[in-house]
């Protein structure tokens, strides 16, 4: 044993890759899709759509919900990981709507994933549970006040997970991160939730709905 923690160095990632990075075909073709526009930095990692997957199987997920789809590459990714659920996923851009409504089609499961355009702090209170997992992946600002309405859509023993708990590192930054700290700390403090920060791609909050 050690309690020493092992730098995940590029060599690390490439040796461990066949464990997790072989995705459906798809996956990699919305990547691809992704990359070829230049949009990269705001894609989970195939690193985090292969732990969503175990995660849906871990608790038995059938209702998922999501908040920022893009061009919904994790939404087709906890479908396919879980082909009994359903996804309600929240967009703002209409652009980026239609595109991932295009590759779900594609992918075989838009029958199984809803769409919703519009600003997720006004679209989620219209969507009711209980949901089994809740991914939130959008705007950083509005991750305090949709920790709540996730909260209050989850079911007991449902998942709460949150991106982007790292911000690059700038999340220690004293006053730069705000909403990322502030979310940090309502999860810490509430008595609702049973909370860790898992060291995956760009820090994930792991919240169980006690």
């Amino acid at each position: 044993m050690s309690e020493r923690r092992t730098p995940v160095t590029p060599e690390l990632e490439a040796f461990l890759a066949p464990w997790w990075d072989a995705p459906p075909p798809v996956l990699a073709r919305i990547r691809d899709d992704i990359h070829a526009r230049g949009k990269y930095p705001m894609q989970i990692s195939f690193e985090q759509v292969a732990l969503h997957g175990w995660l849906c199987r871990l608790v038995g997920a059938r209702r998922i919900l999501e908040v920022g789809t893009y061009f919904g590459l994790s939404a087709a990714g906890f479908a396919l990981a879980a082909p009994d659920c359903r996804v309600d996923t929240v967009e703002l851009e209409a652009e980026h709507a239609e595109i991932a409504r295009g590759w779900l089609r594609e992918a075989g499961v838009a029958e199984r994933v809803t769409v919703h355009l519009g600003p997720a702090l006004e679209v989620l209170p219209g969507l009711a549970g209980p949901y089994d997992v809740c991914f939130l992946d959008g705007d950083k600002a509005d991750n305090p006040a949709l920790l709540e309405l996730a909260i209050g859509r989850v079911r007991s023993g449902g998942l709460i997970l949150v991106d982007n708990a790292f911000r690059d590192g700038r999340v220690t930054a004293a006053g730069g991160e705000e909403p990322t700290q502030r979310v940090l700390d309502l999860a810490r403090g509430d008595e609702r939730l049973d909370a860790i920060v898992l060291p995956v791609a760009d820090g994930i909050l792991a919240c169980r709905r006690v």
